[in-house]
Formats: C-alpha cells, sequence, structure tokens
C-alpha cells in the first residue's frame, strides 16, 4: 500500500512563506539566516522528524500495549557550508512511563523501524537517537 502527501509552498513577501497542506497552514522563514522570519527549512526538517517519531511511539506504545503518560523529543542537527548540507541530526526521546526499561528500548527500536522519516533520512544523513525517562 502507498500513500500519497501534497504539500503546496508560496512565497508570502521577501521573508516567508507559507506551507498549506489540506487546509492546514505552516509560516515558515524563507530568507538566509534571517533568525525572525520565523521556523526555517532546517528547523522545519527537525520538527518534522520529531513529530513523525512522536506518531511512531505512540502507535507502537498503544500496538504494544506499553503504558507511555508523556512524550517529547529535543533534535539538534549541524550544517556544512561547502557543499551546504545536513552533517548529522541527533536527538533524544523523552518518555515518561511506567513500564521497565527493557520495554521501553523495545519501544525506541520498534519506533525507529516504523517511522517513515527517520527510515527515509537515516541513510543520507547520520542519525544518532536516544531515548531516556523524563
Amino acid at each position: 500500500m502507498s500513500q500519497a502527501y501534497r504539500v503546496e509552498v508560496r512565497r508570502q513577501d521577501a521573508q516567508r512563506a507559507l506551507a498549506e497542506a489540506r487546509g492546514f497552514t505552516l509560516v515558515l522563514g524563507a530568507r538566509r539566516a534571517d533568525l525572525e522570519a520565523g521556523v526555517n527549512p532546517v528547523e522545519t526538517l527537525l520538527a518534522a522528524l520529531g513529530s513523525c517519531l512522536l506518531t511512531g511511539i505512540q502507535f507502537v506504545a498503544e500496538s504494544s500495549k506499553v503504558p507511555l503518560e508523556g512524550a517529547r523529543v529535543v533534535l539538534e542537527a549541524s550544517r556544512e557550508d561547502k557543499p551546504p548540507r545536513i552533517a548529522q541530526i541527533g536527538f533524544v526521546l523523552y518518555l515518561e512511563s511506567s513500564a521497565p526499561d527493557e520495554r521501553l528500548q523495545r519501544l525506541f527500536e520498534l519506533t525507529l523501524k516504523n517511522s517513515t522519516l527517520y527510515q527515509s533520512l537515516k541513510d543520507t544523513i547520520p542519525i544518532a537517537g536516544k531515548w531516556e525517562r523524563a
């Protein structure tokens, strides 16, 4: 089974772009090195990966019947200038759960296996991730 996605991004003004999908809108920064313009493309990529990981952990926790009271993820990336590219991504997935560490480790592994964006990016960008209790 395959799923199709469609996002339209258009320039709003010299500093911002609007991304629209299914009636939802994101305001994005579109001026290089302008920290006042909005969330930049790299931060947008990190947010998308983080959201995908949180979606995955919720799905896997429910399917595996692992109690999960809360989850959050903190992501960081480094960028190179020549050529311009993301050199690496790191993240920590903070979990609130009464489950033992072994079950949370398995939950983490299954989340990575079932995360569309993690699986799509990992062969192109080195990604180092771990989980910790919140």
